[in-house]
């Protein structure tokens, strides 16, 4: 049995709270100013602001309250707290209802160790403006071994290990995709519910800010699949896409401090795997210790269904509001 044993408090009533200190270089406290207004002042107030909530929220029986899981949601949300306040609802939420796709994730488990070994994502570093850049390499999932739910796990552990990071939280991220050496049982595998699923969490449940999205020789026998995933996602997220037809197109918008040698730069891809895999696995009781969060699972599994997001934003609002937070 894995330990699950959270380096930070879940007891939502702690009057302890680590005391936030900005160690990040200069370029992303002038992207946390410009993109999300954040400043010393607007995190420290959104943060106890958060944390009241939180405290007196009949929903949400255990919940991180340190600042950089908090800071998930505020800098996702621009630091508007009734919508950072949904959001973290929404994300609990969606870890509840499906605990098969988002508890217990452990890169130790041999499956999940079996899916890391095949490397197909790779995260490449910052652009010039902060932004984390990612490599998936959709061929590396084994269409014929695993299942979707395998996969998907695996991408939920990679999801909930950089969301830890704060570079990630102020800067965004931008993928780029490459389709080669993917096989039918890659797209005709996953299910039309799976597709839904995983769709709601890339673009809606989980605190995601994204870049522009680049993808590159995109097989035929995908487009069915691939048309049918984007149907779930916002408006806004599939205007980030862009599609192209030779790998040497999506190599120009990597840029060279980054680029990896397989993709015609300098930069030692086998060491990108390691340091990446490290990261994943330093991080391993952080992202087990996330199970120990809890909420009202049947209030939230009604209003899941319905138009909650709205509804949801609306409500967290409201209780602000009741408890007199300016």
């Amino acid at each position: 049995m894995a330990s699950k044993q959270l380096p930070y408090p879940v007891d939502k009533s702690s009057k302890l709270h680590d005391e936030y200190k900005f160690t990040l270089p200069e370029v992303y406290r002038e992207v946390a100013k410009e993109e999300l207004r954040e400043d010393d002042a607007v995190r420290e107030k959104a943060l106890s602001e958060m944390r009241h909530w939180i405290a007196e929220n009949p929903y949400i029986f255990k919940c991180r309250t340190d600042a950089k899981f908090l800071l998930r949601f505020l800098r996702y949300r621009q630091f508007s707290v009734p919508m950072a306040c949904e959001a973290l609802e929404r994300y609990l939420t969606v870890r509840e209802l499906y605990p098969s796709w988002f508890k217990n994730l452990d890169c130790t488990d041999s499956i999940m160790k079996e899916i890391l070994d095949y490397e197909p994502f790779t995260y490449l570093g910052q652009d010039g403006s902060g932004r984390s850049a990612f490599l998936i390499r959709y061929g590396r999932f084994n269409g014929e071994k695993h299942s979707p739910l395998q996969d998907a796990r695996y991408m939920a552990l990679v999801l909930e290990t950089v969301l830890e990071w704060e570079e990630f939280q102020i800067g965004g991220c931008q993928a780029f995709i490459d389709y080669r050496d993917t096989t039918v049982n890659n797209f005709e595998k996953w299910s039309l519910s799976e597709l839904k699923t995983i769709m709601d969490v890339y673009s809606r449940s989980y605190p995601l800010r994204y870049g522009d999205i680049h993808a590159a020789k995109m097989p035929k026998f995908a487009l069915p699949v691939v048309e049918t995933l984007l149907s779930f996602a916002n408006p806004k997220f599939r205007e980030k896409i862009r599609c192209y037809s030779s790998i040497s197109d999506l190599e120009k918008h990597m840029e060279d401090s980054w680029k990896p040698t397989t993709y015609g730069g300098t930069v030692d891809f086998d060491e990108l795997n390691r340091k990446f895999r490290k990261r994943i696995e330093d991080q391993r009781q952080i992202v087990l210790g996330l199970d120990d969060m809890e909420i009202d699972v049947e209030h939230y599994a009604s209003l899941w269904d319905s138009e909650h997001v709205l509804a949801e934003e609306a409500v967290a609002g409201a209780m602000l509001e009741q408890l007199n937070i300016q």
